[in-house]
C-alpha cells in the first residue's frame, strides 16, 4: 500500500538544511528548526523506521496511524503540528508488540525465500490459513496491518517476501517465480503442521493479486482467493502501458519489461506464463475480484475479462467494481466494505 507523498528530493533538502535535526526521542536538548524541509527529513526517517519495524514482525499500526496524522498535517502546511506528531511516532516505536515470526524456506530455482508468520492469539493449530501477497515490489512488512486484521478473525496468516523482496534471495520476476514462492510457502506451513486441511485462502493486491490468481490456478489446495487491483493479461497490460501518458505507468513498465525479458513480441511465452486469463480452466478456488474503475496501472478491463472467462469456464467467481476508485480502494467506507466482503468470502468458501 502507498502511504503518502513526502517529497523525495532529499539531497536538495539536506543542502537547504545544512544539518538534519533528527531528534528521535533520545531525550537530548536540541533546538529544531520547524520548517517544511526539516519536517520532510524527519517524516521520511520516521516512515523508514516504521517500515523496518514492520519487517521485523512488529505491530506497527499505532505508529502508522500517528504517522498518517503527521502526513495529513504536513499536506495542510501545518509543519509544527506535523513535527509534534512525528515526535509521538518516535515515542510509540519502542512500545510496539512483536507479533510475527520471520521464517525462511526453499522455493524453485534453489532460492531461499522468507516471510512473516502471524499465529492466532488463542488456540492451538492447525488453523484455517490465509496467505497475504503484497503489492508491487515491496515487502511482507508492508501488509502487516492486513495480516493482523485477518489474524484477529482466527486465521493463521503468512505474508511472503517474494523472491527479490525483503530478506528473500533472487530477483523480481513479475508474477512468475513469485507464484512458486507462494506455493512453496504453503508446503512449508503444512510441513510444520500449522494448516487446517481444506481451509486455505489468499488475499493479494496489484502484483500480489496476479500472483494469487495464478497460484490458485496451479494448486488445488487454495480454496478461496480475493484479488484486488490485479493484472491478468500481461501482454495487454504492456500494450496499454506503452501508450499511456501517465509517467507512473511508464515507470512501472520500465521495471516490468526487464523482469519478463523483453516485449510481448520478443518473449510471448513469458507474457503468457504471467497471464491468469490463459489458465482459467484449471482454477481451483472461488475467486472474488475487486477493482477500481479508474485504475491507471491495471485497467479495469483486466478484471472484467477475468470475471467473464472464469464464469464461462463454470468457476465460482464474483466481481466488485468501485466506480470512483483508482488503483486499490482507498475511501474509508469502501475499504471497510472490501474487508467485510473478504471475510464473508473466506467464511463461505474455506
Amino acid at each position: 500500500m502507498r502511504h503518502g507523498r513526502w517529497p523525495k528530493a532529499l539531497a536538495a533538502t539536506l543542502i537547504l538544511l545544512g544539518t538534519a535535526f533528527l531528534n528521535q526521542g533520545c531525550g537530548c536538548s536540541v533546538t529544531r528548526i520547524i520548517d517544511q524541509a526539516a519536517v520532510t527529513v524527519r517524516g521520511l526517517a520516521a516512515a523508514n523506521e516504521i517500515s523496518q519495524k514492520a519487517n521485523q514482525g512488529y505491530d506497527v499500526r499505532p505508529a502508522r496511524a500517528k504517522w498518517m496524522e503527521a502526513l495529513d498535517a504536513y499536506n495542510q502546511g501545518d509543519y509544527s503540528r506535523a513535527d509534534r506528531l512525528i515526535d509521538e511516532v518516535y515515542r510509540i516505536l519502542p512500545t510496539l508488540e512483536l507479533v510475527a515470526e520471520r521464517v525462511f524456506y526453499q522455493s524453485s530455482g534453489g532460492l531461499t525465500v522468507s516471510g512473516l508468520l502471524f499465529r492466532p492469539r488463542d488456540g492451538v493449530g492447525p488453523w484455517p490459513t490465509v496467505i497475504v501477497n503484497h503489492a508491487g515490489f515491496g515487502t511482507a512488512g508492508d501488509f502487516t496491518d492486513v495480516a493482523l486484521l485477518i489474524r484477529d478473525r482466527g486465521y493463521l496468516v503468512f505474508n511472503p517476501d517474494f523472491r527479490g523482496s525483503g530478506e528473500s534471495q533472487g530477483r523480481h520476476e513479475g508474477a512468475k517465480g513469485e507464484v512458486d514462492d507462494v506455493i512453496a510457502a504453503l508446503d512449508y506451513l503444512e510441513s510444520r503442521g500449522l494448516v487446517l486441511e481444506g481451509k486455505v485462502g489468499m488475499y493479494g493486491q496489484s502484483h500480489g493479486a496476479a500472483v494469487s490468481v495464478l497460484a490458485a490456478e496451479k494448486d488445488p489446495r487454495f480454496r478461496a482467493v480475493v484479488a484486488e487491483a490485479g493484472f491478468y493479461d500481461a501482454a495487454d497490460l504492456y500494450r496499454k502501458a506503452k501508450d499511456s501518458p501517465d509517467p507512473n505507468v511508464r515507470a512501472l513498465l520500465d521495471q516490468f519489461v526487464p523482469m519478463v525479458g523483453g516485449t510481448p513480441e520478443e518473449v510471448p511465452d513469458e507474457y503468457a506464463a504471467r497471464s491468469a486469463l490463459n489458465y482459467v480452466d484449471t482454477m481451483h478456488a472461488a475467486t472474488l475480484i475487486i477493482h477500481g474503475a479508474r485504475d491507471p496501472l491495471c485497467p479495469v478491463d483486466q478484471a472484467y475479462r477475468l470475471y467473464e472467462a472464469l464464469k464461462a469456464a463454470g468457476k465460482t467467481v464474483e466481481l466488485k467494481v468501485y466506480p470512483n476508485e483508482a488503483h486499490c480502494v482507498n475511501d474509508p467506507a469502501g475499504r471497510l466494505e472490501v474487508w467485510e466482503l473478504m471475510f464473508a468470502w473466506f467464511e463461505k468458501y474455506m
